[in-house]
């Protein structure tokens, strides 16, 4: 293992905010950080630490007084299959478009809808990442995991990940305790189109016999068209999670906004589209020291001066959902994890 004292994170987190970890460390193998934690498991029920893989959904918001570890592994295989799956397991330090690519490039099925999201294997199963009708959850067969605490390498299986909307057990119970080691994909050999999502849909609307790789094309491209590329200027994706609201007080903003975009989830609840009510608010472009909410797409803020803090971005976020409250009663929660 590699170790830094007093290490500048400002290239380990995509806002590019400048934060400083009292000690960096980086890992290229399980057996490394499994070792050093059995032989310092007491120090991690006395020092404060954080795992990143990208830092892509990661805002802090000073220094970081503890212990950052980065996993730099890099392993992707094929550990199992059946007729219809291929079990294909990733270390957690995994560029999760370069497995994206990977999966696609050998006949496995299932991702092609997530690529292009910025981050790691390891941070897809603690955040369920998604987009465009698709989400980790959905794919992911277990979880390897080494207990902080007690030095024990543990597997569970999605069902005991508790995957839900952008969350999973490893930002509840298992937030302080767990370093995820490797991921296992259970992915389909037989192709799944899904373009049920708006965009897509109207990307594919005059083609027939739809394939993985061209999926996979059309959203990297939907991606660049939309979003901003943090290698250029600093963001984290979508900032604030969809709303869900439950039908009363949907049918109330449907009354008042006939426009509203929303989605229905077929349990009575609808979920609302942030990034819309965020652009109804007039929001787009609204700057404050440095921060900016972006000019295309709403639900994405940026690092427009390219040294904002990450204090100034919390200020901006706060202004954002005071805004979206006052005129449509509804609560914008952070997509963002703030450290």
């Amino acid at each position: 293992m590699k170790f830094f004292n007093n290490y500048s994170l400002k290239t380990h987190n995509t806002f590019g905010v400048d934060a400083v970890a009292s000690v960096y460390a980086e890992y290229d193998s399980d057996d490394e950080i499994i070792d050093y934690i059995r032989a310092h498991d007491d120090k991690f029920n006395q020092v404060k630490h954080l795992i990143i893989g990208e830092g892509s959904n990661l805002l802090f918001t000073g220094d970081y007084y503890g212990l950052v570890l980065h996993p730099m592994t890099k392993n992707i295989s094929i550990v199992n299959e059946d007729n219809d799956f291929f079990y294909i397991e990733a270390s957690a330090g995994v560029i999760w478009d370069d497995f994206v690519d990977w999966a696609v490039n050998h006949n496995a099925f299932g991702l092609e809808n997530l690529s292009l999201i910025p981050g790691t294997v390891g941070a897809s199963a603690v955040q369920n990442i998604g987009a465009y009708g698709a989400e980790a959850g959905n794919f992911i067969h277990s979880v390897k995991y080494v207990n902080l605490y007690s030095g024990e390498v543990i597997d569970i299986s999605t069902q005991e990940c508790e995957f839900s909307y952008r969350n999973s057990i490893f930002k509840n119970q298992l937030k302080e305790c767990a370093l995820i080691l490797s991921v296992t994909f259970r992915l389909s050999k037989n192709p799944r189109v899904n373009i049920e999502y708006a965009d897509l849909k109207k990307y594919f609307t005059e083609s027939d016999n739809i394939v993985a790789a061209e999926i996979r094309k059309a959203v990297i491209e939907i991606r660049n068209n939309k979003l901003p590329d943090p290698k250029i200027i600093g963001n984290a994706g979508s900032f604030f999670k969809n709303p869900v609201v439950e039908k009363t007080n949907f049918d109330l903003l449907l009354n008042k906004f006939p426009d509203l975009k929303y989605f229905d989830l077929f349990d009575g609840n609808y979920k609302l589209a942030a990034g819309w009510l965020i652009d109804k608010c007039g929001l787009k472009g609204f700057e404050h020291n440095g921060a900016a909410v972006h000019e295309n797409q709403a639900l994405v803020i940026i690092n427009k001066s390219g040294n904002v803090s990450g204090k100034d971005i919390v200020e901006l976020s706060d202004k954002i959902k005071s805004k979206v409250f006052e005129k449509f009663n509804v609560n914008l929660e952070p997509e963002v994890i703030f450290i």
